[in-house]
């Protein structure tokens, strides 16, 4: 496989995942309220939706992308669901804010925020068309053999390194900086009305 293609691959990676989006967002909505593991497990679930539909593309099943109609569904009333639990959790740290200003990360925590992740790539068109639609035009898919699809996975996984490590870093920064100014609650506030419009830009799509 050309290196080349390689390259294009991971350029048009670079502008897919920082590109602003609901994902981007949320990624960051999550460290302001719940600290820097959430906001890299997030990303982890998005990376890990984005590669489902990599591998969905190079083996040749676009026709799961036509049904998964139902199961879609489902992941996206859950990732919705969880998404509401984020935005009540921030809106009840804003109305009682404590006195601890850091939370230990739970593995129920955790683990919602992974699935919040994975919900979004899963119901979100932008990856399904990159993947299924603008794919082709990197890699020509009948050729793509084990070794090419994980040089591939590889790729994504350093661009979410390199992303969740911009988004996250920074947005630990911000949290840290409002926390020590005594105004974090309001960023609290923020964070729930964000989670509301990701939950219901989640559900009308």
């Amino acid at each position: 496989m050309p290196v080349d293609s390689f390259l294009l691959f991971a350029a048009a990676l670079a502008i897919l995942f920082f590109t602003p989006g609901p994902g981007n967002v949320a990624m960051v909505a999550r460290t302001l309220d719940a600290g820097p593991a959430h906001g890299f497990i997030y990303g982890a679930g998005i990376i890990t939706g984005d590669i489902f539909w990599l591998t969905i593309a190079v083996t040749g099943l676009t026709a799961v992308a036509d049904r998964i109609g139902p199961a879609g569904w489902i992941i996206k009333i859950v990732g919705v669901l969880i998404l509401l639990w984020f935005a009540w959790r921030a809106f009840q740290s804003f109305r009682y804010p404590s006195i601890v200003a850091i939370k230990t990360p739970s593995r129920l925590g955790l683990a919602a925020t992974y699935f919040a992740g994975i919900a979004m790539p899963l119901t979100n068109p932008k990856p399904i068309i990159f993947y299924l639609t603008l794919l082709p035009s990197f890699f020509d898919l009948e050729g793509v053999n084990m070794q090419v699809y994980l040089a591939m996975v590889a790729i994504m996984l350093g661009m979410y390194a390199l992303t969740a490590t911009v988004h996250v870093g920074l947005a630990h920064k911000a949290r840290n900086w409002l926390q020590k100014k005594g105004i974090k609650r309001w960023a609290d506030a923020l964070t729930a009305l964000v989670m509301l419009a990701v939950a219901a830009l989640l559900i009308a799509r």
